[in-house]
């Protein structure tokens, strides 16, 4: 083999490595080792996988460290070790230098807390190939935020949201231009007839269903349950508004391969109480590594079972 095809070689190897390393190791270890590590990670190939850190130290993939950097001391040591004045290192700055890096070729994102609306827009503008997406509350309570430019992701297939707010126009759009969607994650969120109505109505068929944490009534699951018969799995464990022991809820979940909803109960206290404040933004970052994890297993389970 000659000497330029064993480069060739070697530097898709180190991509292939590299795609599964996270953020923090691509932008501020691997680039420092040596000249052909650096050129390896401008391939947009290792940019795919987009998952940005926030406050709390959690695992956000099988293969990243338990621990993540807090978003904040990311973008400090970003601008340390490349010796970029603070004062210019934003938020908005610093997501679509990284989001920039992926060339397009980007497939999952997952947005932070202090994401910017001008950010999201960016990000949805040059990231069309999305199969993926995690937007945080602060982009969905936005008056600002063009939620139509969720539409410009046509391959989209699973929606991680930070709250409920807007959910029927955002369903709307996935309706219209997402002809591939199928999951939907609204864990911890608060899920009352409006939500329960707008999923069944606009996504019908979606085959996974995250409401792990939320706060769900009663017959806004009733409405789930009759209104979307596709369903693979339904995560609605840990909810607040029934009771896990429902044999009405369990006899209508049994066309459901996997459905959970261990530790659901209905509450006598704050059932009714405003929610819009409620740790809404944790919700990506606890639960999106187990999302996708549990709906690989459960279509992997279906195909066993044909």
């Amino acid at each position: 083999m000659d000497e330029r095809r064993w480069g060739d070689l070697e530097m898709d190897c180190l991509v292939k490595v590299f795609e599964k390393v996270g953020m923090e190791s691509l932008l501020l270890d691997v680039p420092f080792v040596c000249k052909s590590w650096y050129k390896a990670t401008l391939n947009p190939s290792c940019w795919q996988s987009l998952i940005f850190p926030d406050n709390e130290c959690i695992e956000v993939w099988p293969w990243d460290v338990p621990e993540c950097p807090n978003f904040q001391n990311l973008m400090d040591r970003f601008a340390s070790e490349y010796q970029i004045d603070g004062d210019r290192c934003s938020v908005t700055a610093f997501l679509k230098f990284v989001i920039n890096r992926s060339n397009e070729n980007a497939t999952v994102l997952k947005l932070p807390k202090c994401c910017t609306v001008e950010a999201f827009e960016f990000a949805a503008n040059v990231c069309p190939g999305l199969v993926t997406l995690s937007l945080p509350v602060d982009v969905l309570d936005s008056e600002h935020t063009n939620l139509e430019l969720i539409g410009k992701c046509k391959n989209l297939e699973v929606l991680s949201l930070g709250s409920s707010l807007n959910l029927a126009k955002i369903l709307a759009i996935i309706q219209t231009h997402c002809k591939n969607f199928y999951g939907l994650d609204l864990s911890k969120g608060f899920v009352h007839g409006r939500e329960a109505l707008s999923i069944v109505k606009l996504v019908p068929n979606i085959k996974y269903l995250n409401l792990k944490g939320a706060k769900v009534r009663r017959d806004s699951l009733v409405t789930l349950l009759c209104g979307c018969k596709d369903l693979v799995m339904l995560d609605a464990r840990d909810c607040f508004g029934f009771d896990e022991n429902d044999d009405e809820i369990s006899k209508l979940a049994s066309h459901i391969s996997k459905f959970m909803c261990e530790g659901s109960e209905f509450p006598l206290r704050d059932m009714y109480t405003p929610v819009y404040g409620y740790s809404f933004q944790q919700n990506v970052e606890e639960n999106w590594d187990e999302m996708l994890n549990d709906l690989c297993d459960a279509f992997n389970d279906l195909s066993d079972e044909e």
